[in-house]
């Protein structure tokens, strides 16, 4: 893919992503290049890739929309990212080290700052710092098929937990609670405890 349509597709992604795009909204190619500054065939190209991860469904030959997801899908896709990144945890906790404990609690703390804050910019910082939180687990887990798995399921799920905005502050502190949860279940090494607790929490991201 060239540089172009690397800039077409992050910036359809984000805008996918952050609920700019909205599900069943149609991708008009013109405006699309207008308004990210490529021309079509990058966009094109974008809107391909897209296409292949789930996030856009195309109609015909020039047609694409924004996947909107039926209720059984959602299940599926949240069910899936808590057993995989249940997995990630029960690795991580039996090769993680003190320094990754470390960065998990530094992160961890800069997560409760921002739930304490509760505005929509500190929400936005969370789920940069959240990102980070369940990369560093992945990495502990050293998995590279389990990261290419995860990677689909994880931008699909990042475009349906924008229909659960409501209750922000008290959807943030909850999830810092199971933060500290899973941190203390890796600091135990405990496999079992550090996967129960994961899937939890991924579950417990879709209840609004």
């Amino acid at each position: 893919m060239s540089i172009a349509a690397d800039r077409a597709y992050t910036a359809l992604l984000h805008r996918i992503t952050r609920g700019e795009l909205e599900a069943g909204e149609f991708l008009v190619e013109t405006d699309l290049a207008r308004d990210i500054g490529v021309s079509r065939t990058p966009v094109r190209e974008a809107i391909k890739r897209l296409a292949a991860e789930g996030l856009v469904q195309t109609e015909g030959r020039r047609r694409a929309v924004v996947r909107a997801f039926e209720e059984d899908s959602v299940s599926e896709i949240f069910e899936l990212r808590a057993r995989l990144e249940g997995y990630a945890a029960a690795r991580a906790a039996r090769r993680i080290d003190a320094e990754g404990i470390e960065r998990l609690e530094a992160l961890a703390i800069r997560m409760e700052a921002c739930a304490r804050e509760g505005t929509p910019e500190a929400a936005a910082r969370f789920a940069d710092l959240n990102d980070a939180f369940h990369q560093q687990i992945l990495e502990a887990a050293a998995s590279p098929h389990l990261e290419t798995a995860l990677r689909p399921i994880l931008q699909i799920q990042l475009v349906l937990l924008a229909r659960y905005r409501a209750r922000l502050r008290e959807r943030l502190e909850r999830s810092c609670h199971h933060h500290r949860e899973i941190i203390r279940a890796l600091a135990l090494h405990d496999p079992e405890l550090a996967e129960r607790q994961m899937e939890v929490h991924m579950l417990a991201a879709r209840s609004p």
